[in-house]
């Protein structure tokens, strides 16, 4: 718990989409410079909740909008966090971190930051808005607040996405409305128990700060996808490559060139981890015979993942260093809450 007989020690931290943007006569476009305009909700919450904040704010290289957002982004703001977090504030260490982010890839930012900075003991909080700061009915300035309740409420560290009066674990948050204010939902809880990342994965987790992002992406199955599309998605995201498959992790991935295709990427050393779109259940590949067949192909089942996790843990544990066998195992673990392992019952 912190001493709320001081000022806490907050990390803000500016990313750019709708919540900051304004008008460009081609559409909303992010701005740059919204210092002033969060130095004043900053001064304006403390007012209301009684005591200052000892904060300072961060800005990445480049203020977008997040659907510009590249296979790095997420990772340039995780680092930019453990950066200014170790830098601390006013000479003591910063307890709570608020980030404020783009909605169309908030998800896979916060998510991306629950496995990055999983080391990092503190609460981190993203948040955003569906409408921009000073346009009549905006959400902003009621996200902002609540961002900044949760991240100073002194409960326990962690990553987690504020939005719409509702706070969720980021590594099962999803975007769920282009238009509605509680735009975002966790359907699955974070799962019980999580096994942490441990002492050696925390250390590759702060040494790979700044490293490379790996290019990981995500395949979705369609009926009749081609083999020539899996290789190509394969030759793009050679360091990892998520299937969104069908049900129980089953897809059109069965024909001779599919599966050929699968083992020479599993040969190759490029992990292929399978999750289901479906919004209950879990992938178990074993269960049906072509589940099986591309589980025999080098294909790892992603238990209950969302997309957005699944990308970001692939992502962080590869930037970390891992492959093979110890890259399966940190996969089939339950890092940070986010995945429940096939067969076990969640907790409510």
């Amino acid at each position: 718990m912190r001493d709320r007989t001081r000022s806490p020690r907050l990390l803000l931290v500016y990313c750019g989409g709708t919540f900051g943007m304004h008008e460009t006569g081609d559409g909303l476009a992010a701005q740059t410079d919204l210092g002033d305009v969060l130095s004043g909700l900053v001064d304006a919450w403390a007012r209301r909740h009684g005591h200052p904040v000892d904060w300072r704010l961060a800005v990445p290289r480049s203020v977008i909008d997040s659907a510009e957002a590249t296979h790095g982004t997420a990772l340039e703001i995780a680092d930019l966090i453990r950066e200014r977090v170790a830098e601390g504030i006013s000479g003591g260490a910063v307890q709570a971190v608020v980030v404020v982010h783009g909605t169309d890839t908030l998800a896979h930012s916060a998510a991306q930051a629950a496995f990055a900075l999983a080391d990092l003991a503190i609460p981190i909080v993203f948040t955003g808005a569906q409408r921009p700061i000073g346009i009549p009915g905006s959400d902003a300035e009621r996200n902002f607040d609540d961002a900044f309740r949760e991240a100073l409420s002194g409960e326990e560290p962690g990553v987690r996405l504020v939005f719409g009066g509702a706070a969720m674990p980021a590594c099962r948050a999803v975007k769920r409305s282009s238009e509605a204010f509680d735009a975002f939902i966790a359907r699955r809880p974070a799962a019980r128990p999580v096994d942490g990342v441990g002492s050696e994965l925390a250390e590759a987790l702060a040494a790979c700060a700044h490293a490379p992002a790996p290019r990981v992406g995500m395949l979705t199955m369609v009926p009749g996808l081609p083999a020539e599309m899996l290789g190509a998605a394969l030759d793009a995201f050679p360091e990892g490559l998520v299937l969104e498959c069908y049900g129980s992790g089953t897809g059109p991935l069965v024909g001779p060139a599919h599966l050929e295709t699968l083992r020479r990427a599993r040969d190759s050393g490029t992990p292929v981890l399978a999750i289901t779109r479906c919004e209950d259940g879990a992938v178990d590949l074993p269960r049906y015979a072509v589940g099986a067949a591309i589980a025999a192909a080098g294909v790892i089942g992603g238990h209950d993942l969302t997309a957005e996790a699944a990308i970001a843990k692939l992502r962080a544990l590869r930037r970390a260093g891992l492959a093979g066998a110890a890259l399966r195992s940190a996969l089939d673990r339950n890092l940070v809450g986010e995945q429940q392992r096939s067969g076990s019952a969640p907790e409510r």
